[in-house]
């Protein structure tokens, strides 16, 4: 998931939890303590950068900070360390025990919101480094962002008096901000939000500026607030689960019908709503791929592509002992191989057609499209030694 959807996930927690202090700083400096939990673990994103083969995004990512296993020792530290530092500035703050609980309830809040996309993500490192990967969600989902923030804005709203008509407006404006890019990337991406929906998002984040201007409060607390958002973020995140679960079902049915000895299936949500799915099956030498909409009869006919699992010139046994590409098959989960020998220079690419997105509108008319994600390329000599190798990027 991306930074600001974990950041705004740990802030409306924080919000609903955190019971009133001794004082509204400690209350306060408790609320941060659960957010920077809940950011903490993306830490790991900046090792890519000292990785030589740029490989720290599958290598560390995902890795001994999002673990559960680590979870206790990072908390530890940061107890000590948040002790310290509060002391020495003077804050206000709970005891170093209540700190350490709080950030590691926001370690533990951003690893489920990894595990929910189809990224992976590696929960008993280092004892063990398999990935754990419920494919629930995108790995950015505007709609969860929007529920997330949509409560966070309106708690803040809730909490002001005298300038709250003030506030009111600005979440009126960022919440239209919201629907507007949802509009833009749904329509980009072929497949354009309902215009009544959108309408009604606007219409429910309006409402606490016309009560604003009439002199008129909110009813519930912000903490009372913030637990409606976390019980509209479940019920979300169940939906998706939903989804998931109907569409894994089209997926084996498309199978079945094509009479498919699989090893294994996936539905990868794509963007911007439930409805859209990526279906693979896996064979023994080829992979089977639908694009699903949960909006059709379950009985609708959905065409499949079919491409090779090994294409090409058999491939040096050189390839398979590269600590690269031995670390990308494993990270892969939906993998195709093409190997290609040619005069100008030998090479095999190695894709996951897991990450293929949907084209942009207007894309098809010129032609050319970004490769894959994450789409890894080795090039060699005629005798099978290693040239070149590095991530393909266009």
């Amino acid at each position: 998931m991306d930074p600001v959807t974990h950041a705004l996930s740990g802030a409306v927690l924080a919000r609903a939890i955190v019971p009133g202090a001794a004082t509204e700083k400690q209350a306060r400096t408790a609320r941060w303590t659960l957010v920077l939990g809940a950011i903490f673990p993306d830490i790991d994103v900046f090792a890519n950068s000292f990785d030589p083969d740029h490989f720290g995004t599958i290598r560390i990512h995902r890795g001994v900070t999002h673990s559960l296993v680590c979870l206790p020792v990072w908390a530890f530290l940061f107890a000590l360390l948040a002790a310290w530092f509060y002391r020495r500035r003077g804050i206000a703050a709970p005891r170093r025990s209540i700190l350490g609980l709080l950030f590691g309830v926001g370690i533990a809040l951003h690893i489920l919101f990894d595990c929910i996309t189809s990224f992976g993500t590696m929960v008993w490192s280092p004892i063990s480094w398999t990935r754990v990967e419920w494919d629930w969600t995108f790995i950015i989902d505007l709609s969860l962002t929007g529920v997330l923030l949509f409560f966070l804005l309106i708690s803040w709203v809730a909490a002001e008096g005298k300038n709250r008509t003030r506030h009111a407006a600005f979440m009126f404006v960022l919440m239209g901000v919201l629907v507007g890019l949802y509009a833009l990337a749904s329509s980009a991406l072929q497949q354009p939000a309902p215009a009544w929906v959108l309408a009604g998002i606007l219409a429910v984040s309006v409402l606490p500026l016309v009560l604003a201007l009439a002199g008129k409060g909110l009813a519930l607390s912000p903490r009372a607030w913030c637990c409606i958002g976390l019980v509209a973020t479940s019920l979300y995140l169940g939906s998706n689960a939903w989804a998931h679960a109907h569409a894994l079902d089209r997926v084996r049915e498309c199978a079945a019908a094509g009479h498919l000895a699989i090893t294994d299936a996936a539905a990868i949500p794509m963007p911007p709503n439930l409805n859209h799915w990526q279906g693979f099956a896996r064979t023994a030498d080829s992979v089977h791929q639908w694009s699903i909409s949960l909006a059709q009869s379950p009985n609708a006919g959905f065409a499949a592509t079919a491409v090779p699992a090994w294409s090409g010139a058999p491939c040096p046994p050189v390839l398979w002992t590269i600590p690269q590409v031995r670390a990308w098959l494993h990270f892969a989960r939906i993998p195709v191989v093409s190997c290609s020998l040619a005069s100008g220079g030998n090479s095999a690419e190695f894709t996951d057609l897991r990450f293929e997105r949907p084209s942009f509108a207007g894309e098809e008319n010129t032609g050319r499209r970004r490769p894959i994600s994450f789409t890894w390329r080795v090039t060699f000599s005629p005798a099978g030694r290693v040239l070149s190798e590095g991530w393909v990027l266009d």
